[in-house]
């Protein structure tokens, strides 16, 4: 009898994606699924050359767990984000609309290249931009 591996590119959760009574953490592939699609979208803020120099310095390792807990937490997973508040962190920062923009279209970049469900990038993007107030130093126009 011949055995079938699952796919290594595809986490054995993914054929929850289109099922509707999953969380949209499942329809991911729970958390092997969203630590690619996060390691992914980091990858791509750090060497962006508009925002990625806000990373210079920073604990890259950390910001990585921190944006995990934060994604899997909103997307019904059973993580908790246990960071601190969105304001907190950020008040150090000098982020503008331009930046936050930004990482916003690296986000549906990365979501669009992971074949992300449509419902569930926009309620991930719209999760994202509540929190413009709470990171922004001000605009920049």
């Amino acid at each position: 009898m011949i055995q079938l591996r699952p796919s290594r590119s595809v986490p054995p959760e993914a054929p929850r994606k289109h099922d509707p009574s999953a969380s949209d953490f499942e329809r991911l592939g729970g958390e092997p699924g969203l630590r690619i699609i996060i390691d992914d979208f980091l990858d791509r803020v750090f060497s962006d050359v508009m925002i990625g120099f806000h990373f210079d310095k920073a604990p890259q390792a950390r910001i990585r767990v921190f944006e995990y807990r934060w994604a899997a937490a909103h997307l019904g997973g059973p993580v908790s984000y246990d960071g601190r508040p969105m304001v907190e962190a950020h008040a150090a920062h000098r982020i503008f609309d331009g930046h936050f923009a930004r990482r916003i279209a690296i986000l549906r970049e990365t979501l669009a290249e992971h074949d992300v469900p449509a419902d569930v990038a926009t309620r991930w993007i719209a999760h994202d931009e509540a929190q413009r107030d709470q990171v922004l130093a001000g605009t920049c126009r």
